[in-house]
């Protein structure tokens, strides 16, 4: 009884933590659809492509590329059009590494945003501005393979940003309009 309970919690403490049979390397690519949202803004989806390495074992990396347009408004008026390409890169932890089918994860980053940025209505003659701004972001989803090769996910971040064209309105017109923004993401990725 003694000797098979030493083996017996060391074997569940395995399983529990992942350390069932190594999960091989992957490289995938895929398409998506995006839901964002920041304060003062409208909210609106778009999309985009990713490609995504899953190393063996618990980490994996994301490349992810989007685009995004919000037009921020101050009392019913649309003063500010910003869109954007979001080039982000992540690390990915797969807290279940042995799990076969259903795979969530949490994501942790860095993006390259180029920013354009045009002033409307009573600002118009302002004209635009173009920016290339860094920011961070961070997340969790879930996968779910669906065959061989084949997985869709969904995930959900946010994205901590500075973008001077909203902070000048922010200042013109005392409201809160905010850079940072909520990014939901759900696509098909083929792994190869």
């Amino acid at each position: 009884m003694r000797l098979q309970r030493k083996f017996f919690l060391p074997a569940v403490a395995a399983v529990l933590l992942g350390a069932a049979p190594p999960v091989r390397a992957q490289f995938s690519i895929g398409g998506h659809a995006s839901y964002t949202k920041s304060d003062g803004a409208d909210s609106t989806w778009w999309g985009g492509g990713q490609v995504r390495f899953r190393f063996g074992g618990p980490f994996g990396a994301e490349g992810l590329v989007d685009y995004r347009r919000t037009t921020y408004s101050v009392a019913g008026i649309n003063v500010l059009k910003v869109e954007q390409y979001p080039v982000q890169a992540s690390l990915m932890i797969y807290p279940l590494p042995a799990a076969q089918r259903v795979q969530p994860y949490l994501l942790g980053g860095a993006g390259w945003y180029f920013t354009r940025s045009t002033y409307l209505g009573p600002d118009a003659l302002l004209g635009s501005t173009t920016e290339h701004k860094f920011g961070p972001h961070l997340g969790g989803g879930v996968g779910l393979k669906l065959a061989p090769g084949i997985s869709v996910y969904g995930d959900v971040r946010w994205v901590w940003l500075n973008v001077s064209s909203i902070n000048d309105i922010r200042d013109r017109y005392h409201n809160n309009p905010e850079a940072d923004f909520l990014h939901v993401t759900t696509g098909l990725n083929f792994g190869f």
